[in-house]
């Protein structure tokens, strides 16, 4: 009885962990920083008092070729900074073994503790979308503080970051349309319009296009389950887009720039970006490199705004390879699972890092991508009844 009473205690105790962590994710503050170290600490004394080590190699058998294409990734990265110090940032070194602490570990822990079946999918699932449904509330807030927000440089909530906040909001609006077909469908179909509505006036278009490119593999991979009722929802949906668009000119400009192009600036990074990338093709400029760069124009921006063209700028071909060949195993692992619903989620991550969010640097993309590959894997580690 003891053993039991203890089992149950460190279940919630990993359980409170996790979700501290989960809800955190999109404000990337001191609770997310803590819980970060926090988990793995718990880890190492659960590991060090049941060592069951056995538990461990289990799942590193069904994730083998990821572990790999992982320490490619970081191996390439290592390479890139050793061979340019000149070019290197403050953090480039801090970036690399955050990298392995924040993505790696968790996502071997995430594995650890769910075959041991201290949590289900269900439970992290629902603290996702709880986490993200707190972050679209701070967006009311601001609306009730400054209505003019929605007509003038977009909504921001606590992040102080449109695009930031839009890439959170159009992960809702993915995971809403993803679960729809599920039960609660009033409560989901209500979630997937505030999403919309706020992701719209984040005025992201990044995540406008990478929620709409998912939408239609969405519709690609169930098109032989689409009912009378789903016409309904869509058509409704349509309506509640088209009502906003005709409402608001600050909708109808960021539209009519989207249709025409405008890439803010976009473009012009990509060209001189490539201008450099082939100076240094094979291994690249190293970690956090971009603001180091000769180039006056460059050094006003944070990133590329391209994960494959950040990607080659700072680990070359070696690195881009070694995330081509990772990306390849996840979405083999999707389509050998028949887990189908995956691809739209997957979808909106390749699509949204071609304009937006860095490809190692990214906290809250990178975490969230986290808690996407442990579920691609969840079934392999055990199913749940």
């Amino acid at each position: 009885m003891i053993d039991i009473y203890h089992k149950v205690n460190y279940n919630n105790i990993f359980k409170i962990l996790v979700s501290i962590w989960i809800l955190s994710i999109p404000f990337k503050n001191v609770i997310f920083q803590i819980s970060i170290l926090l988990i793995p600490t718990f880890f190492a004394y659960y590991l060090f008092k049941t060592k069951q080590f056995s538990t461990l190699i289990a799942n590193l058998k069904e994730t083998k070729y990821l572990f790999v294409g992982f320490c490619f990734i970081v191996f390439s990265m290592i390479l890139s900074n050793l061979l340019n110090p000149e070019f290197l940032d403050k953090k480039s070194w801090h970036t690399i073994y955050m990298f392995v602490i924040r993505y790696g570990l968790i996502f071997v822990i995430l594995a650890y503790f769910y075959r041991l079946e201290f949590f289900t999918k269900k439970e992290i699932l629902v603290v996702v979308v709880f986490s993200l449904s707190v972050l679209l509330c701070t967006g009311i807030y601001q609306i009730l503080q400054e209505p003019n927000v929605i007509v003038k440089e977009g909504i921001t909530g606590t992040l102080n970051n449109r695009n930031a906040f839009g890439l959170m909001m159009g992960m809702g609006v993915v995971l809403s349309l993803c679960l729809i077909k599920y039960k609660r469908i009033f409560a989901l179909s209500l979630l997937l319009l505030l999403f919309s509505f706020f992701m719209i006036f984040s005025f992201c278009r990044s995540s406008w296009v990478a929620s709409s490119f998912s939408f239609i593999v969405l519709l690609l991979f169930n098109y032989k389950n689409i009912k009378i009722s789903h016409f309904i929802y869509f058509l409704s949906f349509l309506l509640f887009l088209a009502l906003l668009y005709f409402s608001f000119d600050s909708f109808q400009n960021r539209f009519e720039q989207l249709l025409n192009g405008n890439s803010s600036n976009r473009t012009t990074i990509w060209m001189y970006t490539l201008e450099f990338i082939k100076e240094k093709l094979f291994f690249g400029y190293g970690l956090n490199s971009f603001k180091n760069l000769p180039n006056e124009f460059l050094n006003q921006f944070p990133d590329p705004h391209n994960s494959a063209l950040e990607i080659l700028l700072y680990t070359g071909l070696f690195g881009l390879i070694s995330c081509v060949f990772t990306i390849f195993v996840v979405l083999k692992k999707i389509y050998e699972s028949k887990n189908f619903i995956l691809f739209p989620i997957v979808t909106y991550f390749i699509v949204v890092t071609q304009f937006d969010f860095g490809a190692y640097g990214s906290k809250e993309l990178l975490s969230f991508l986290t808690i996407f590959v442990f579920f691609v894997y969840a079934d392999s580690f055990r199913k749940e009844k």
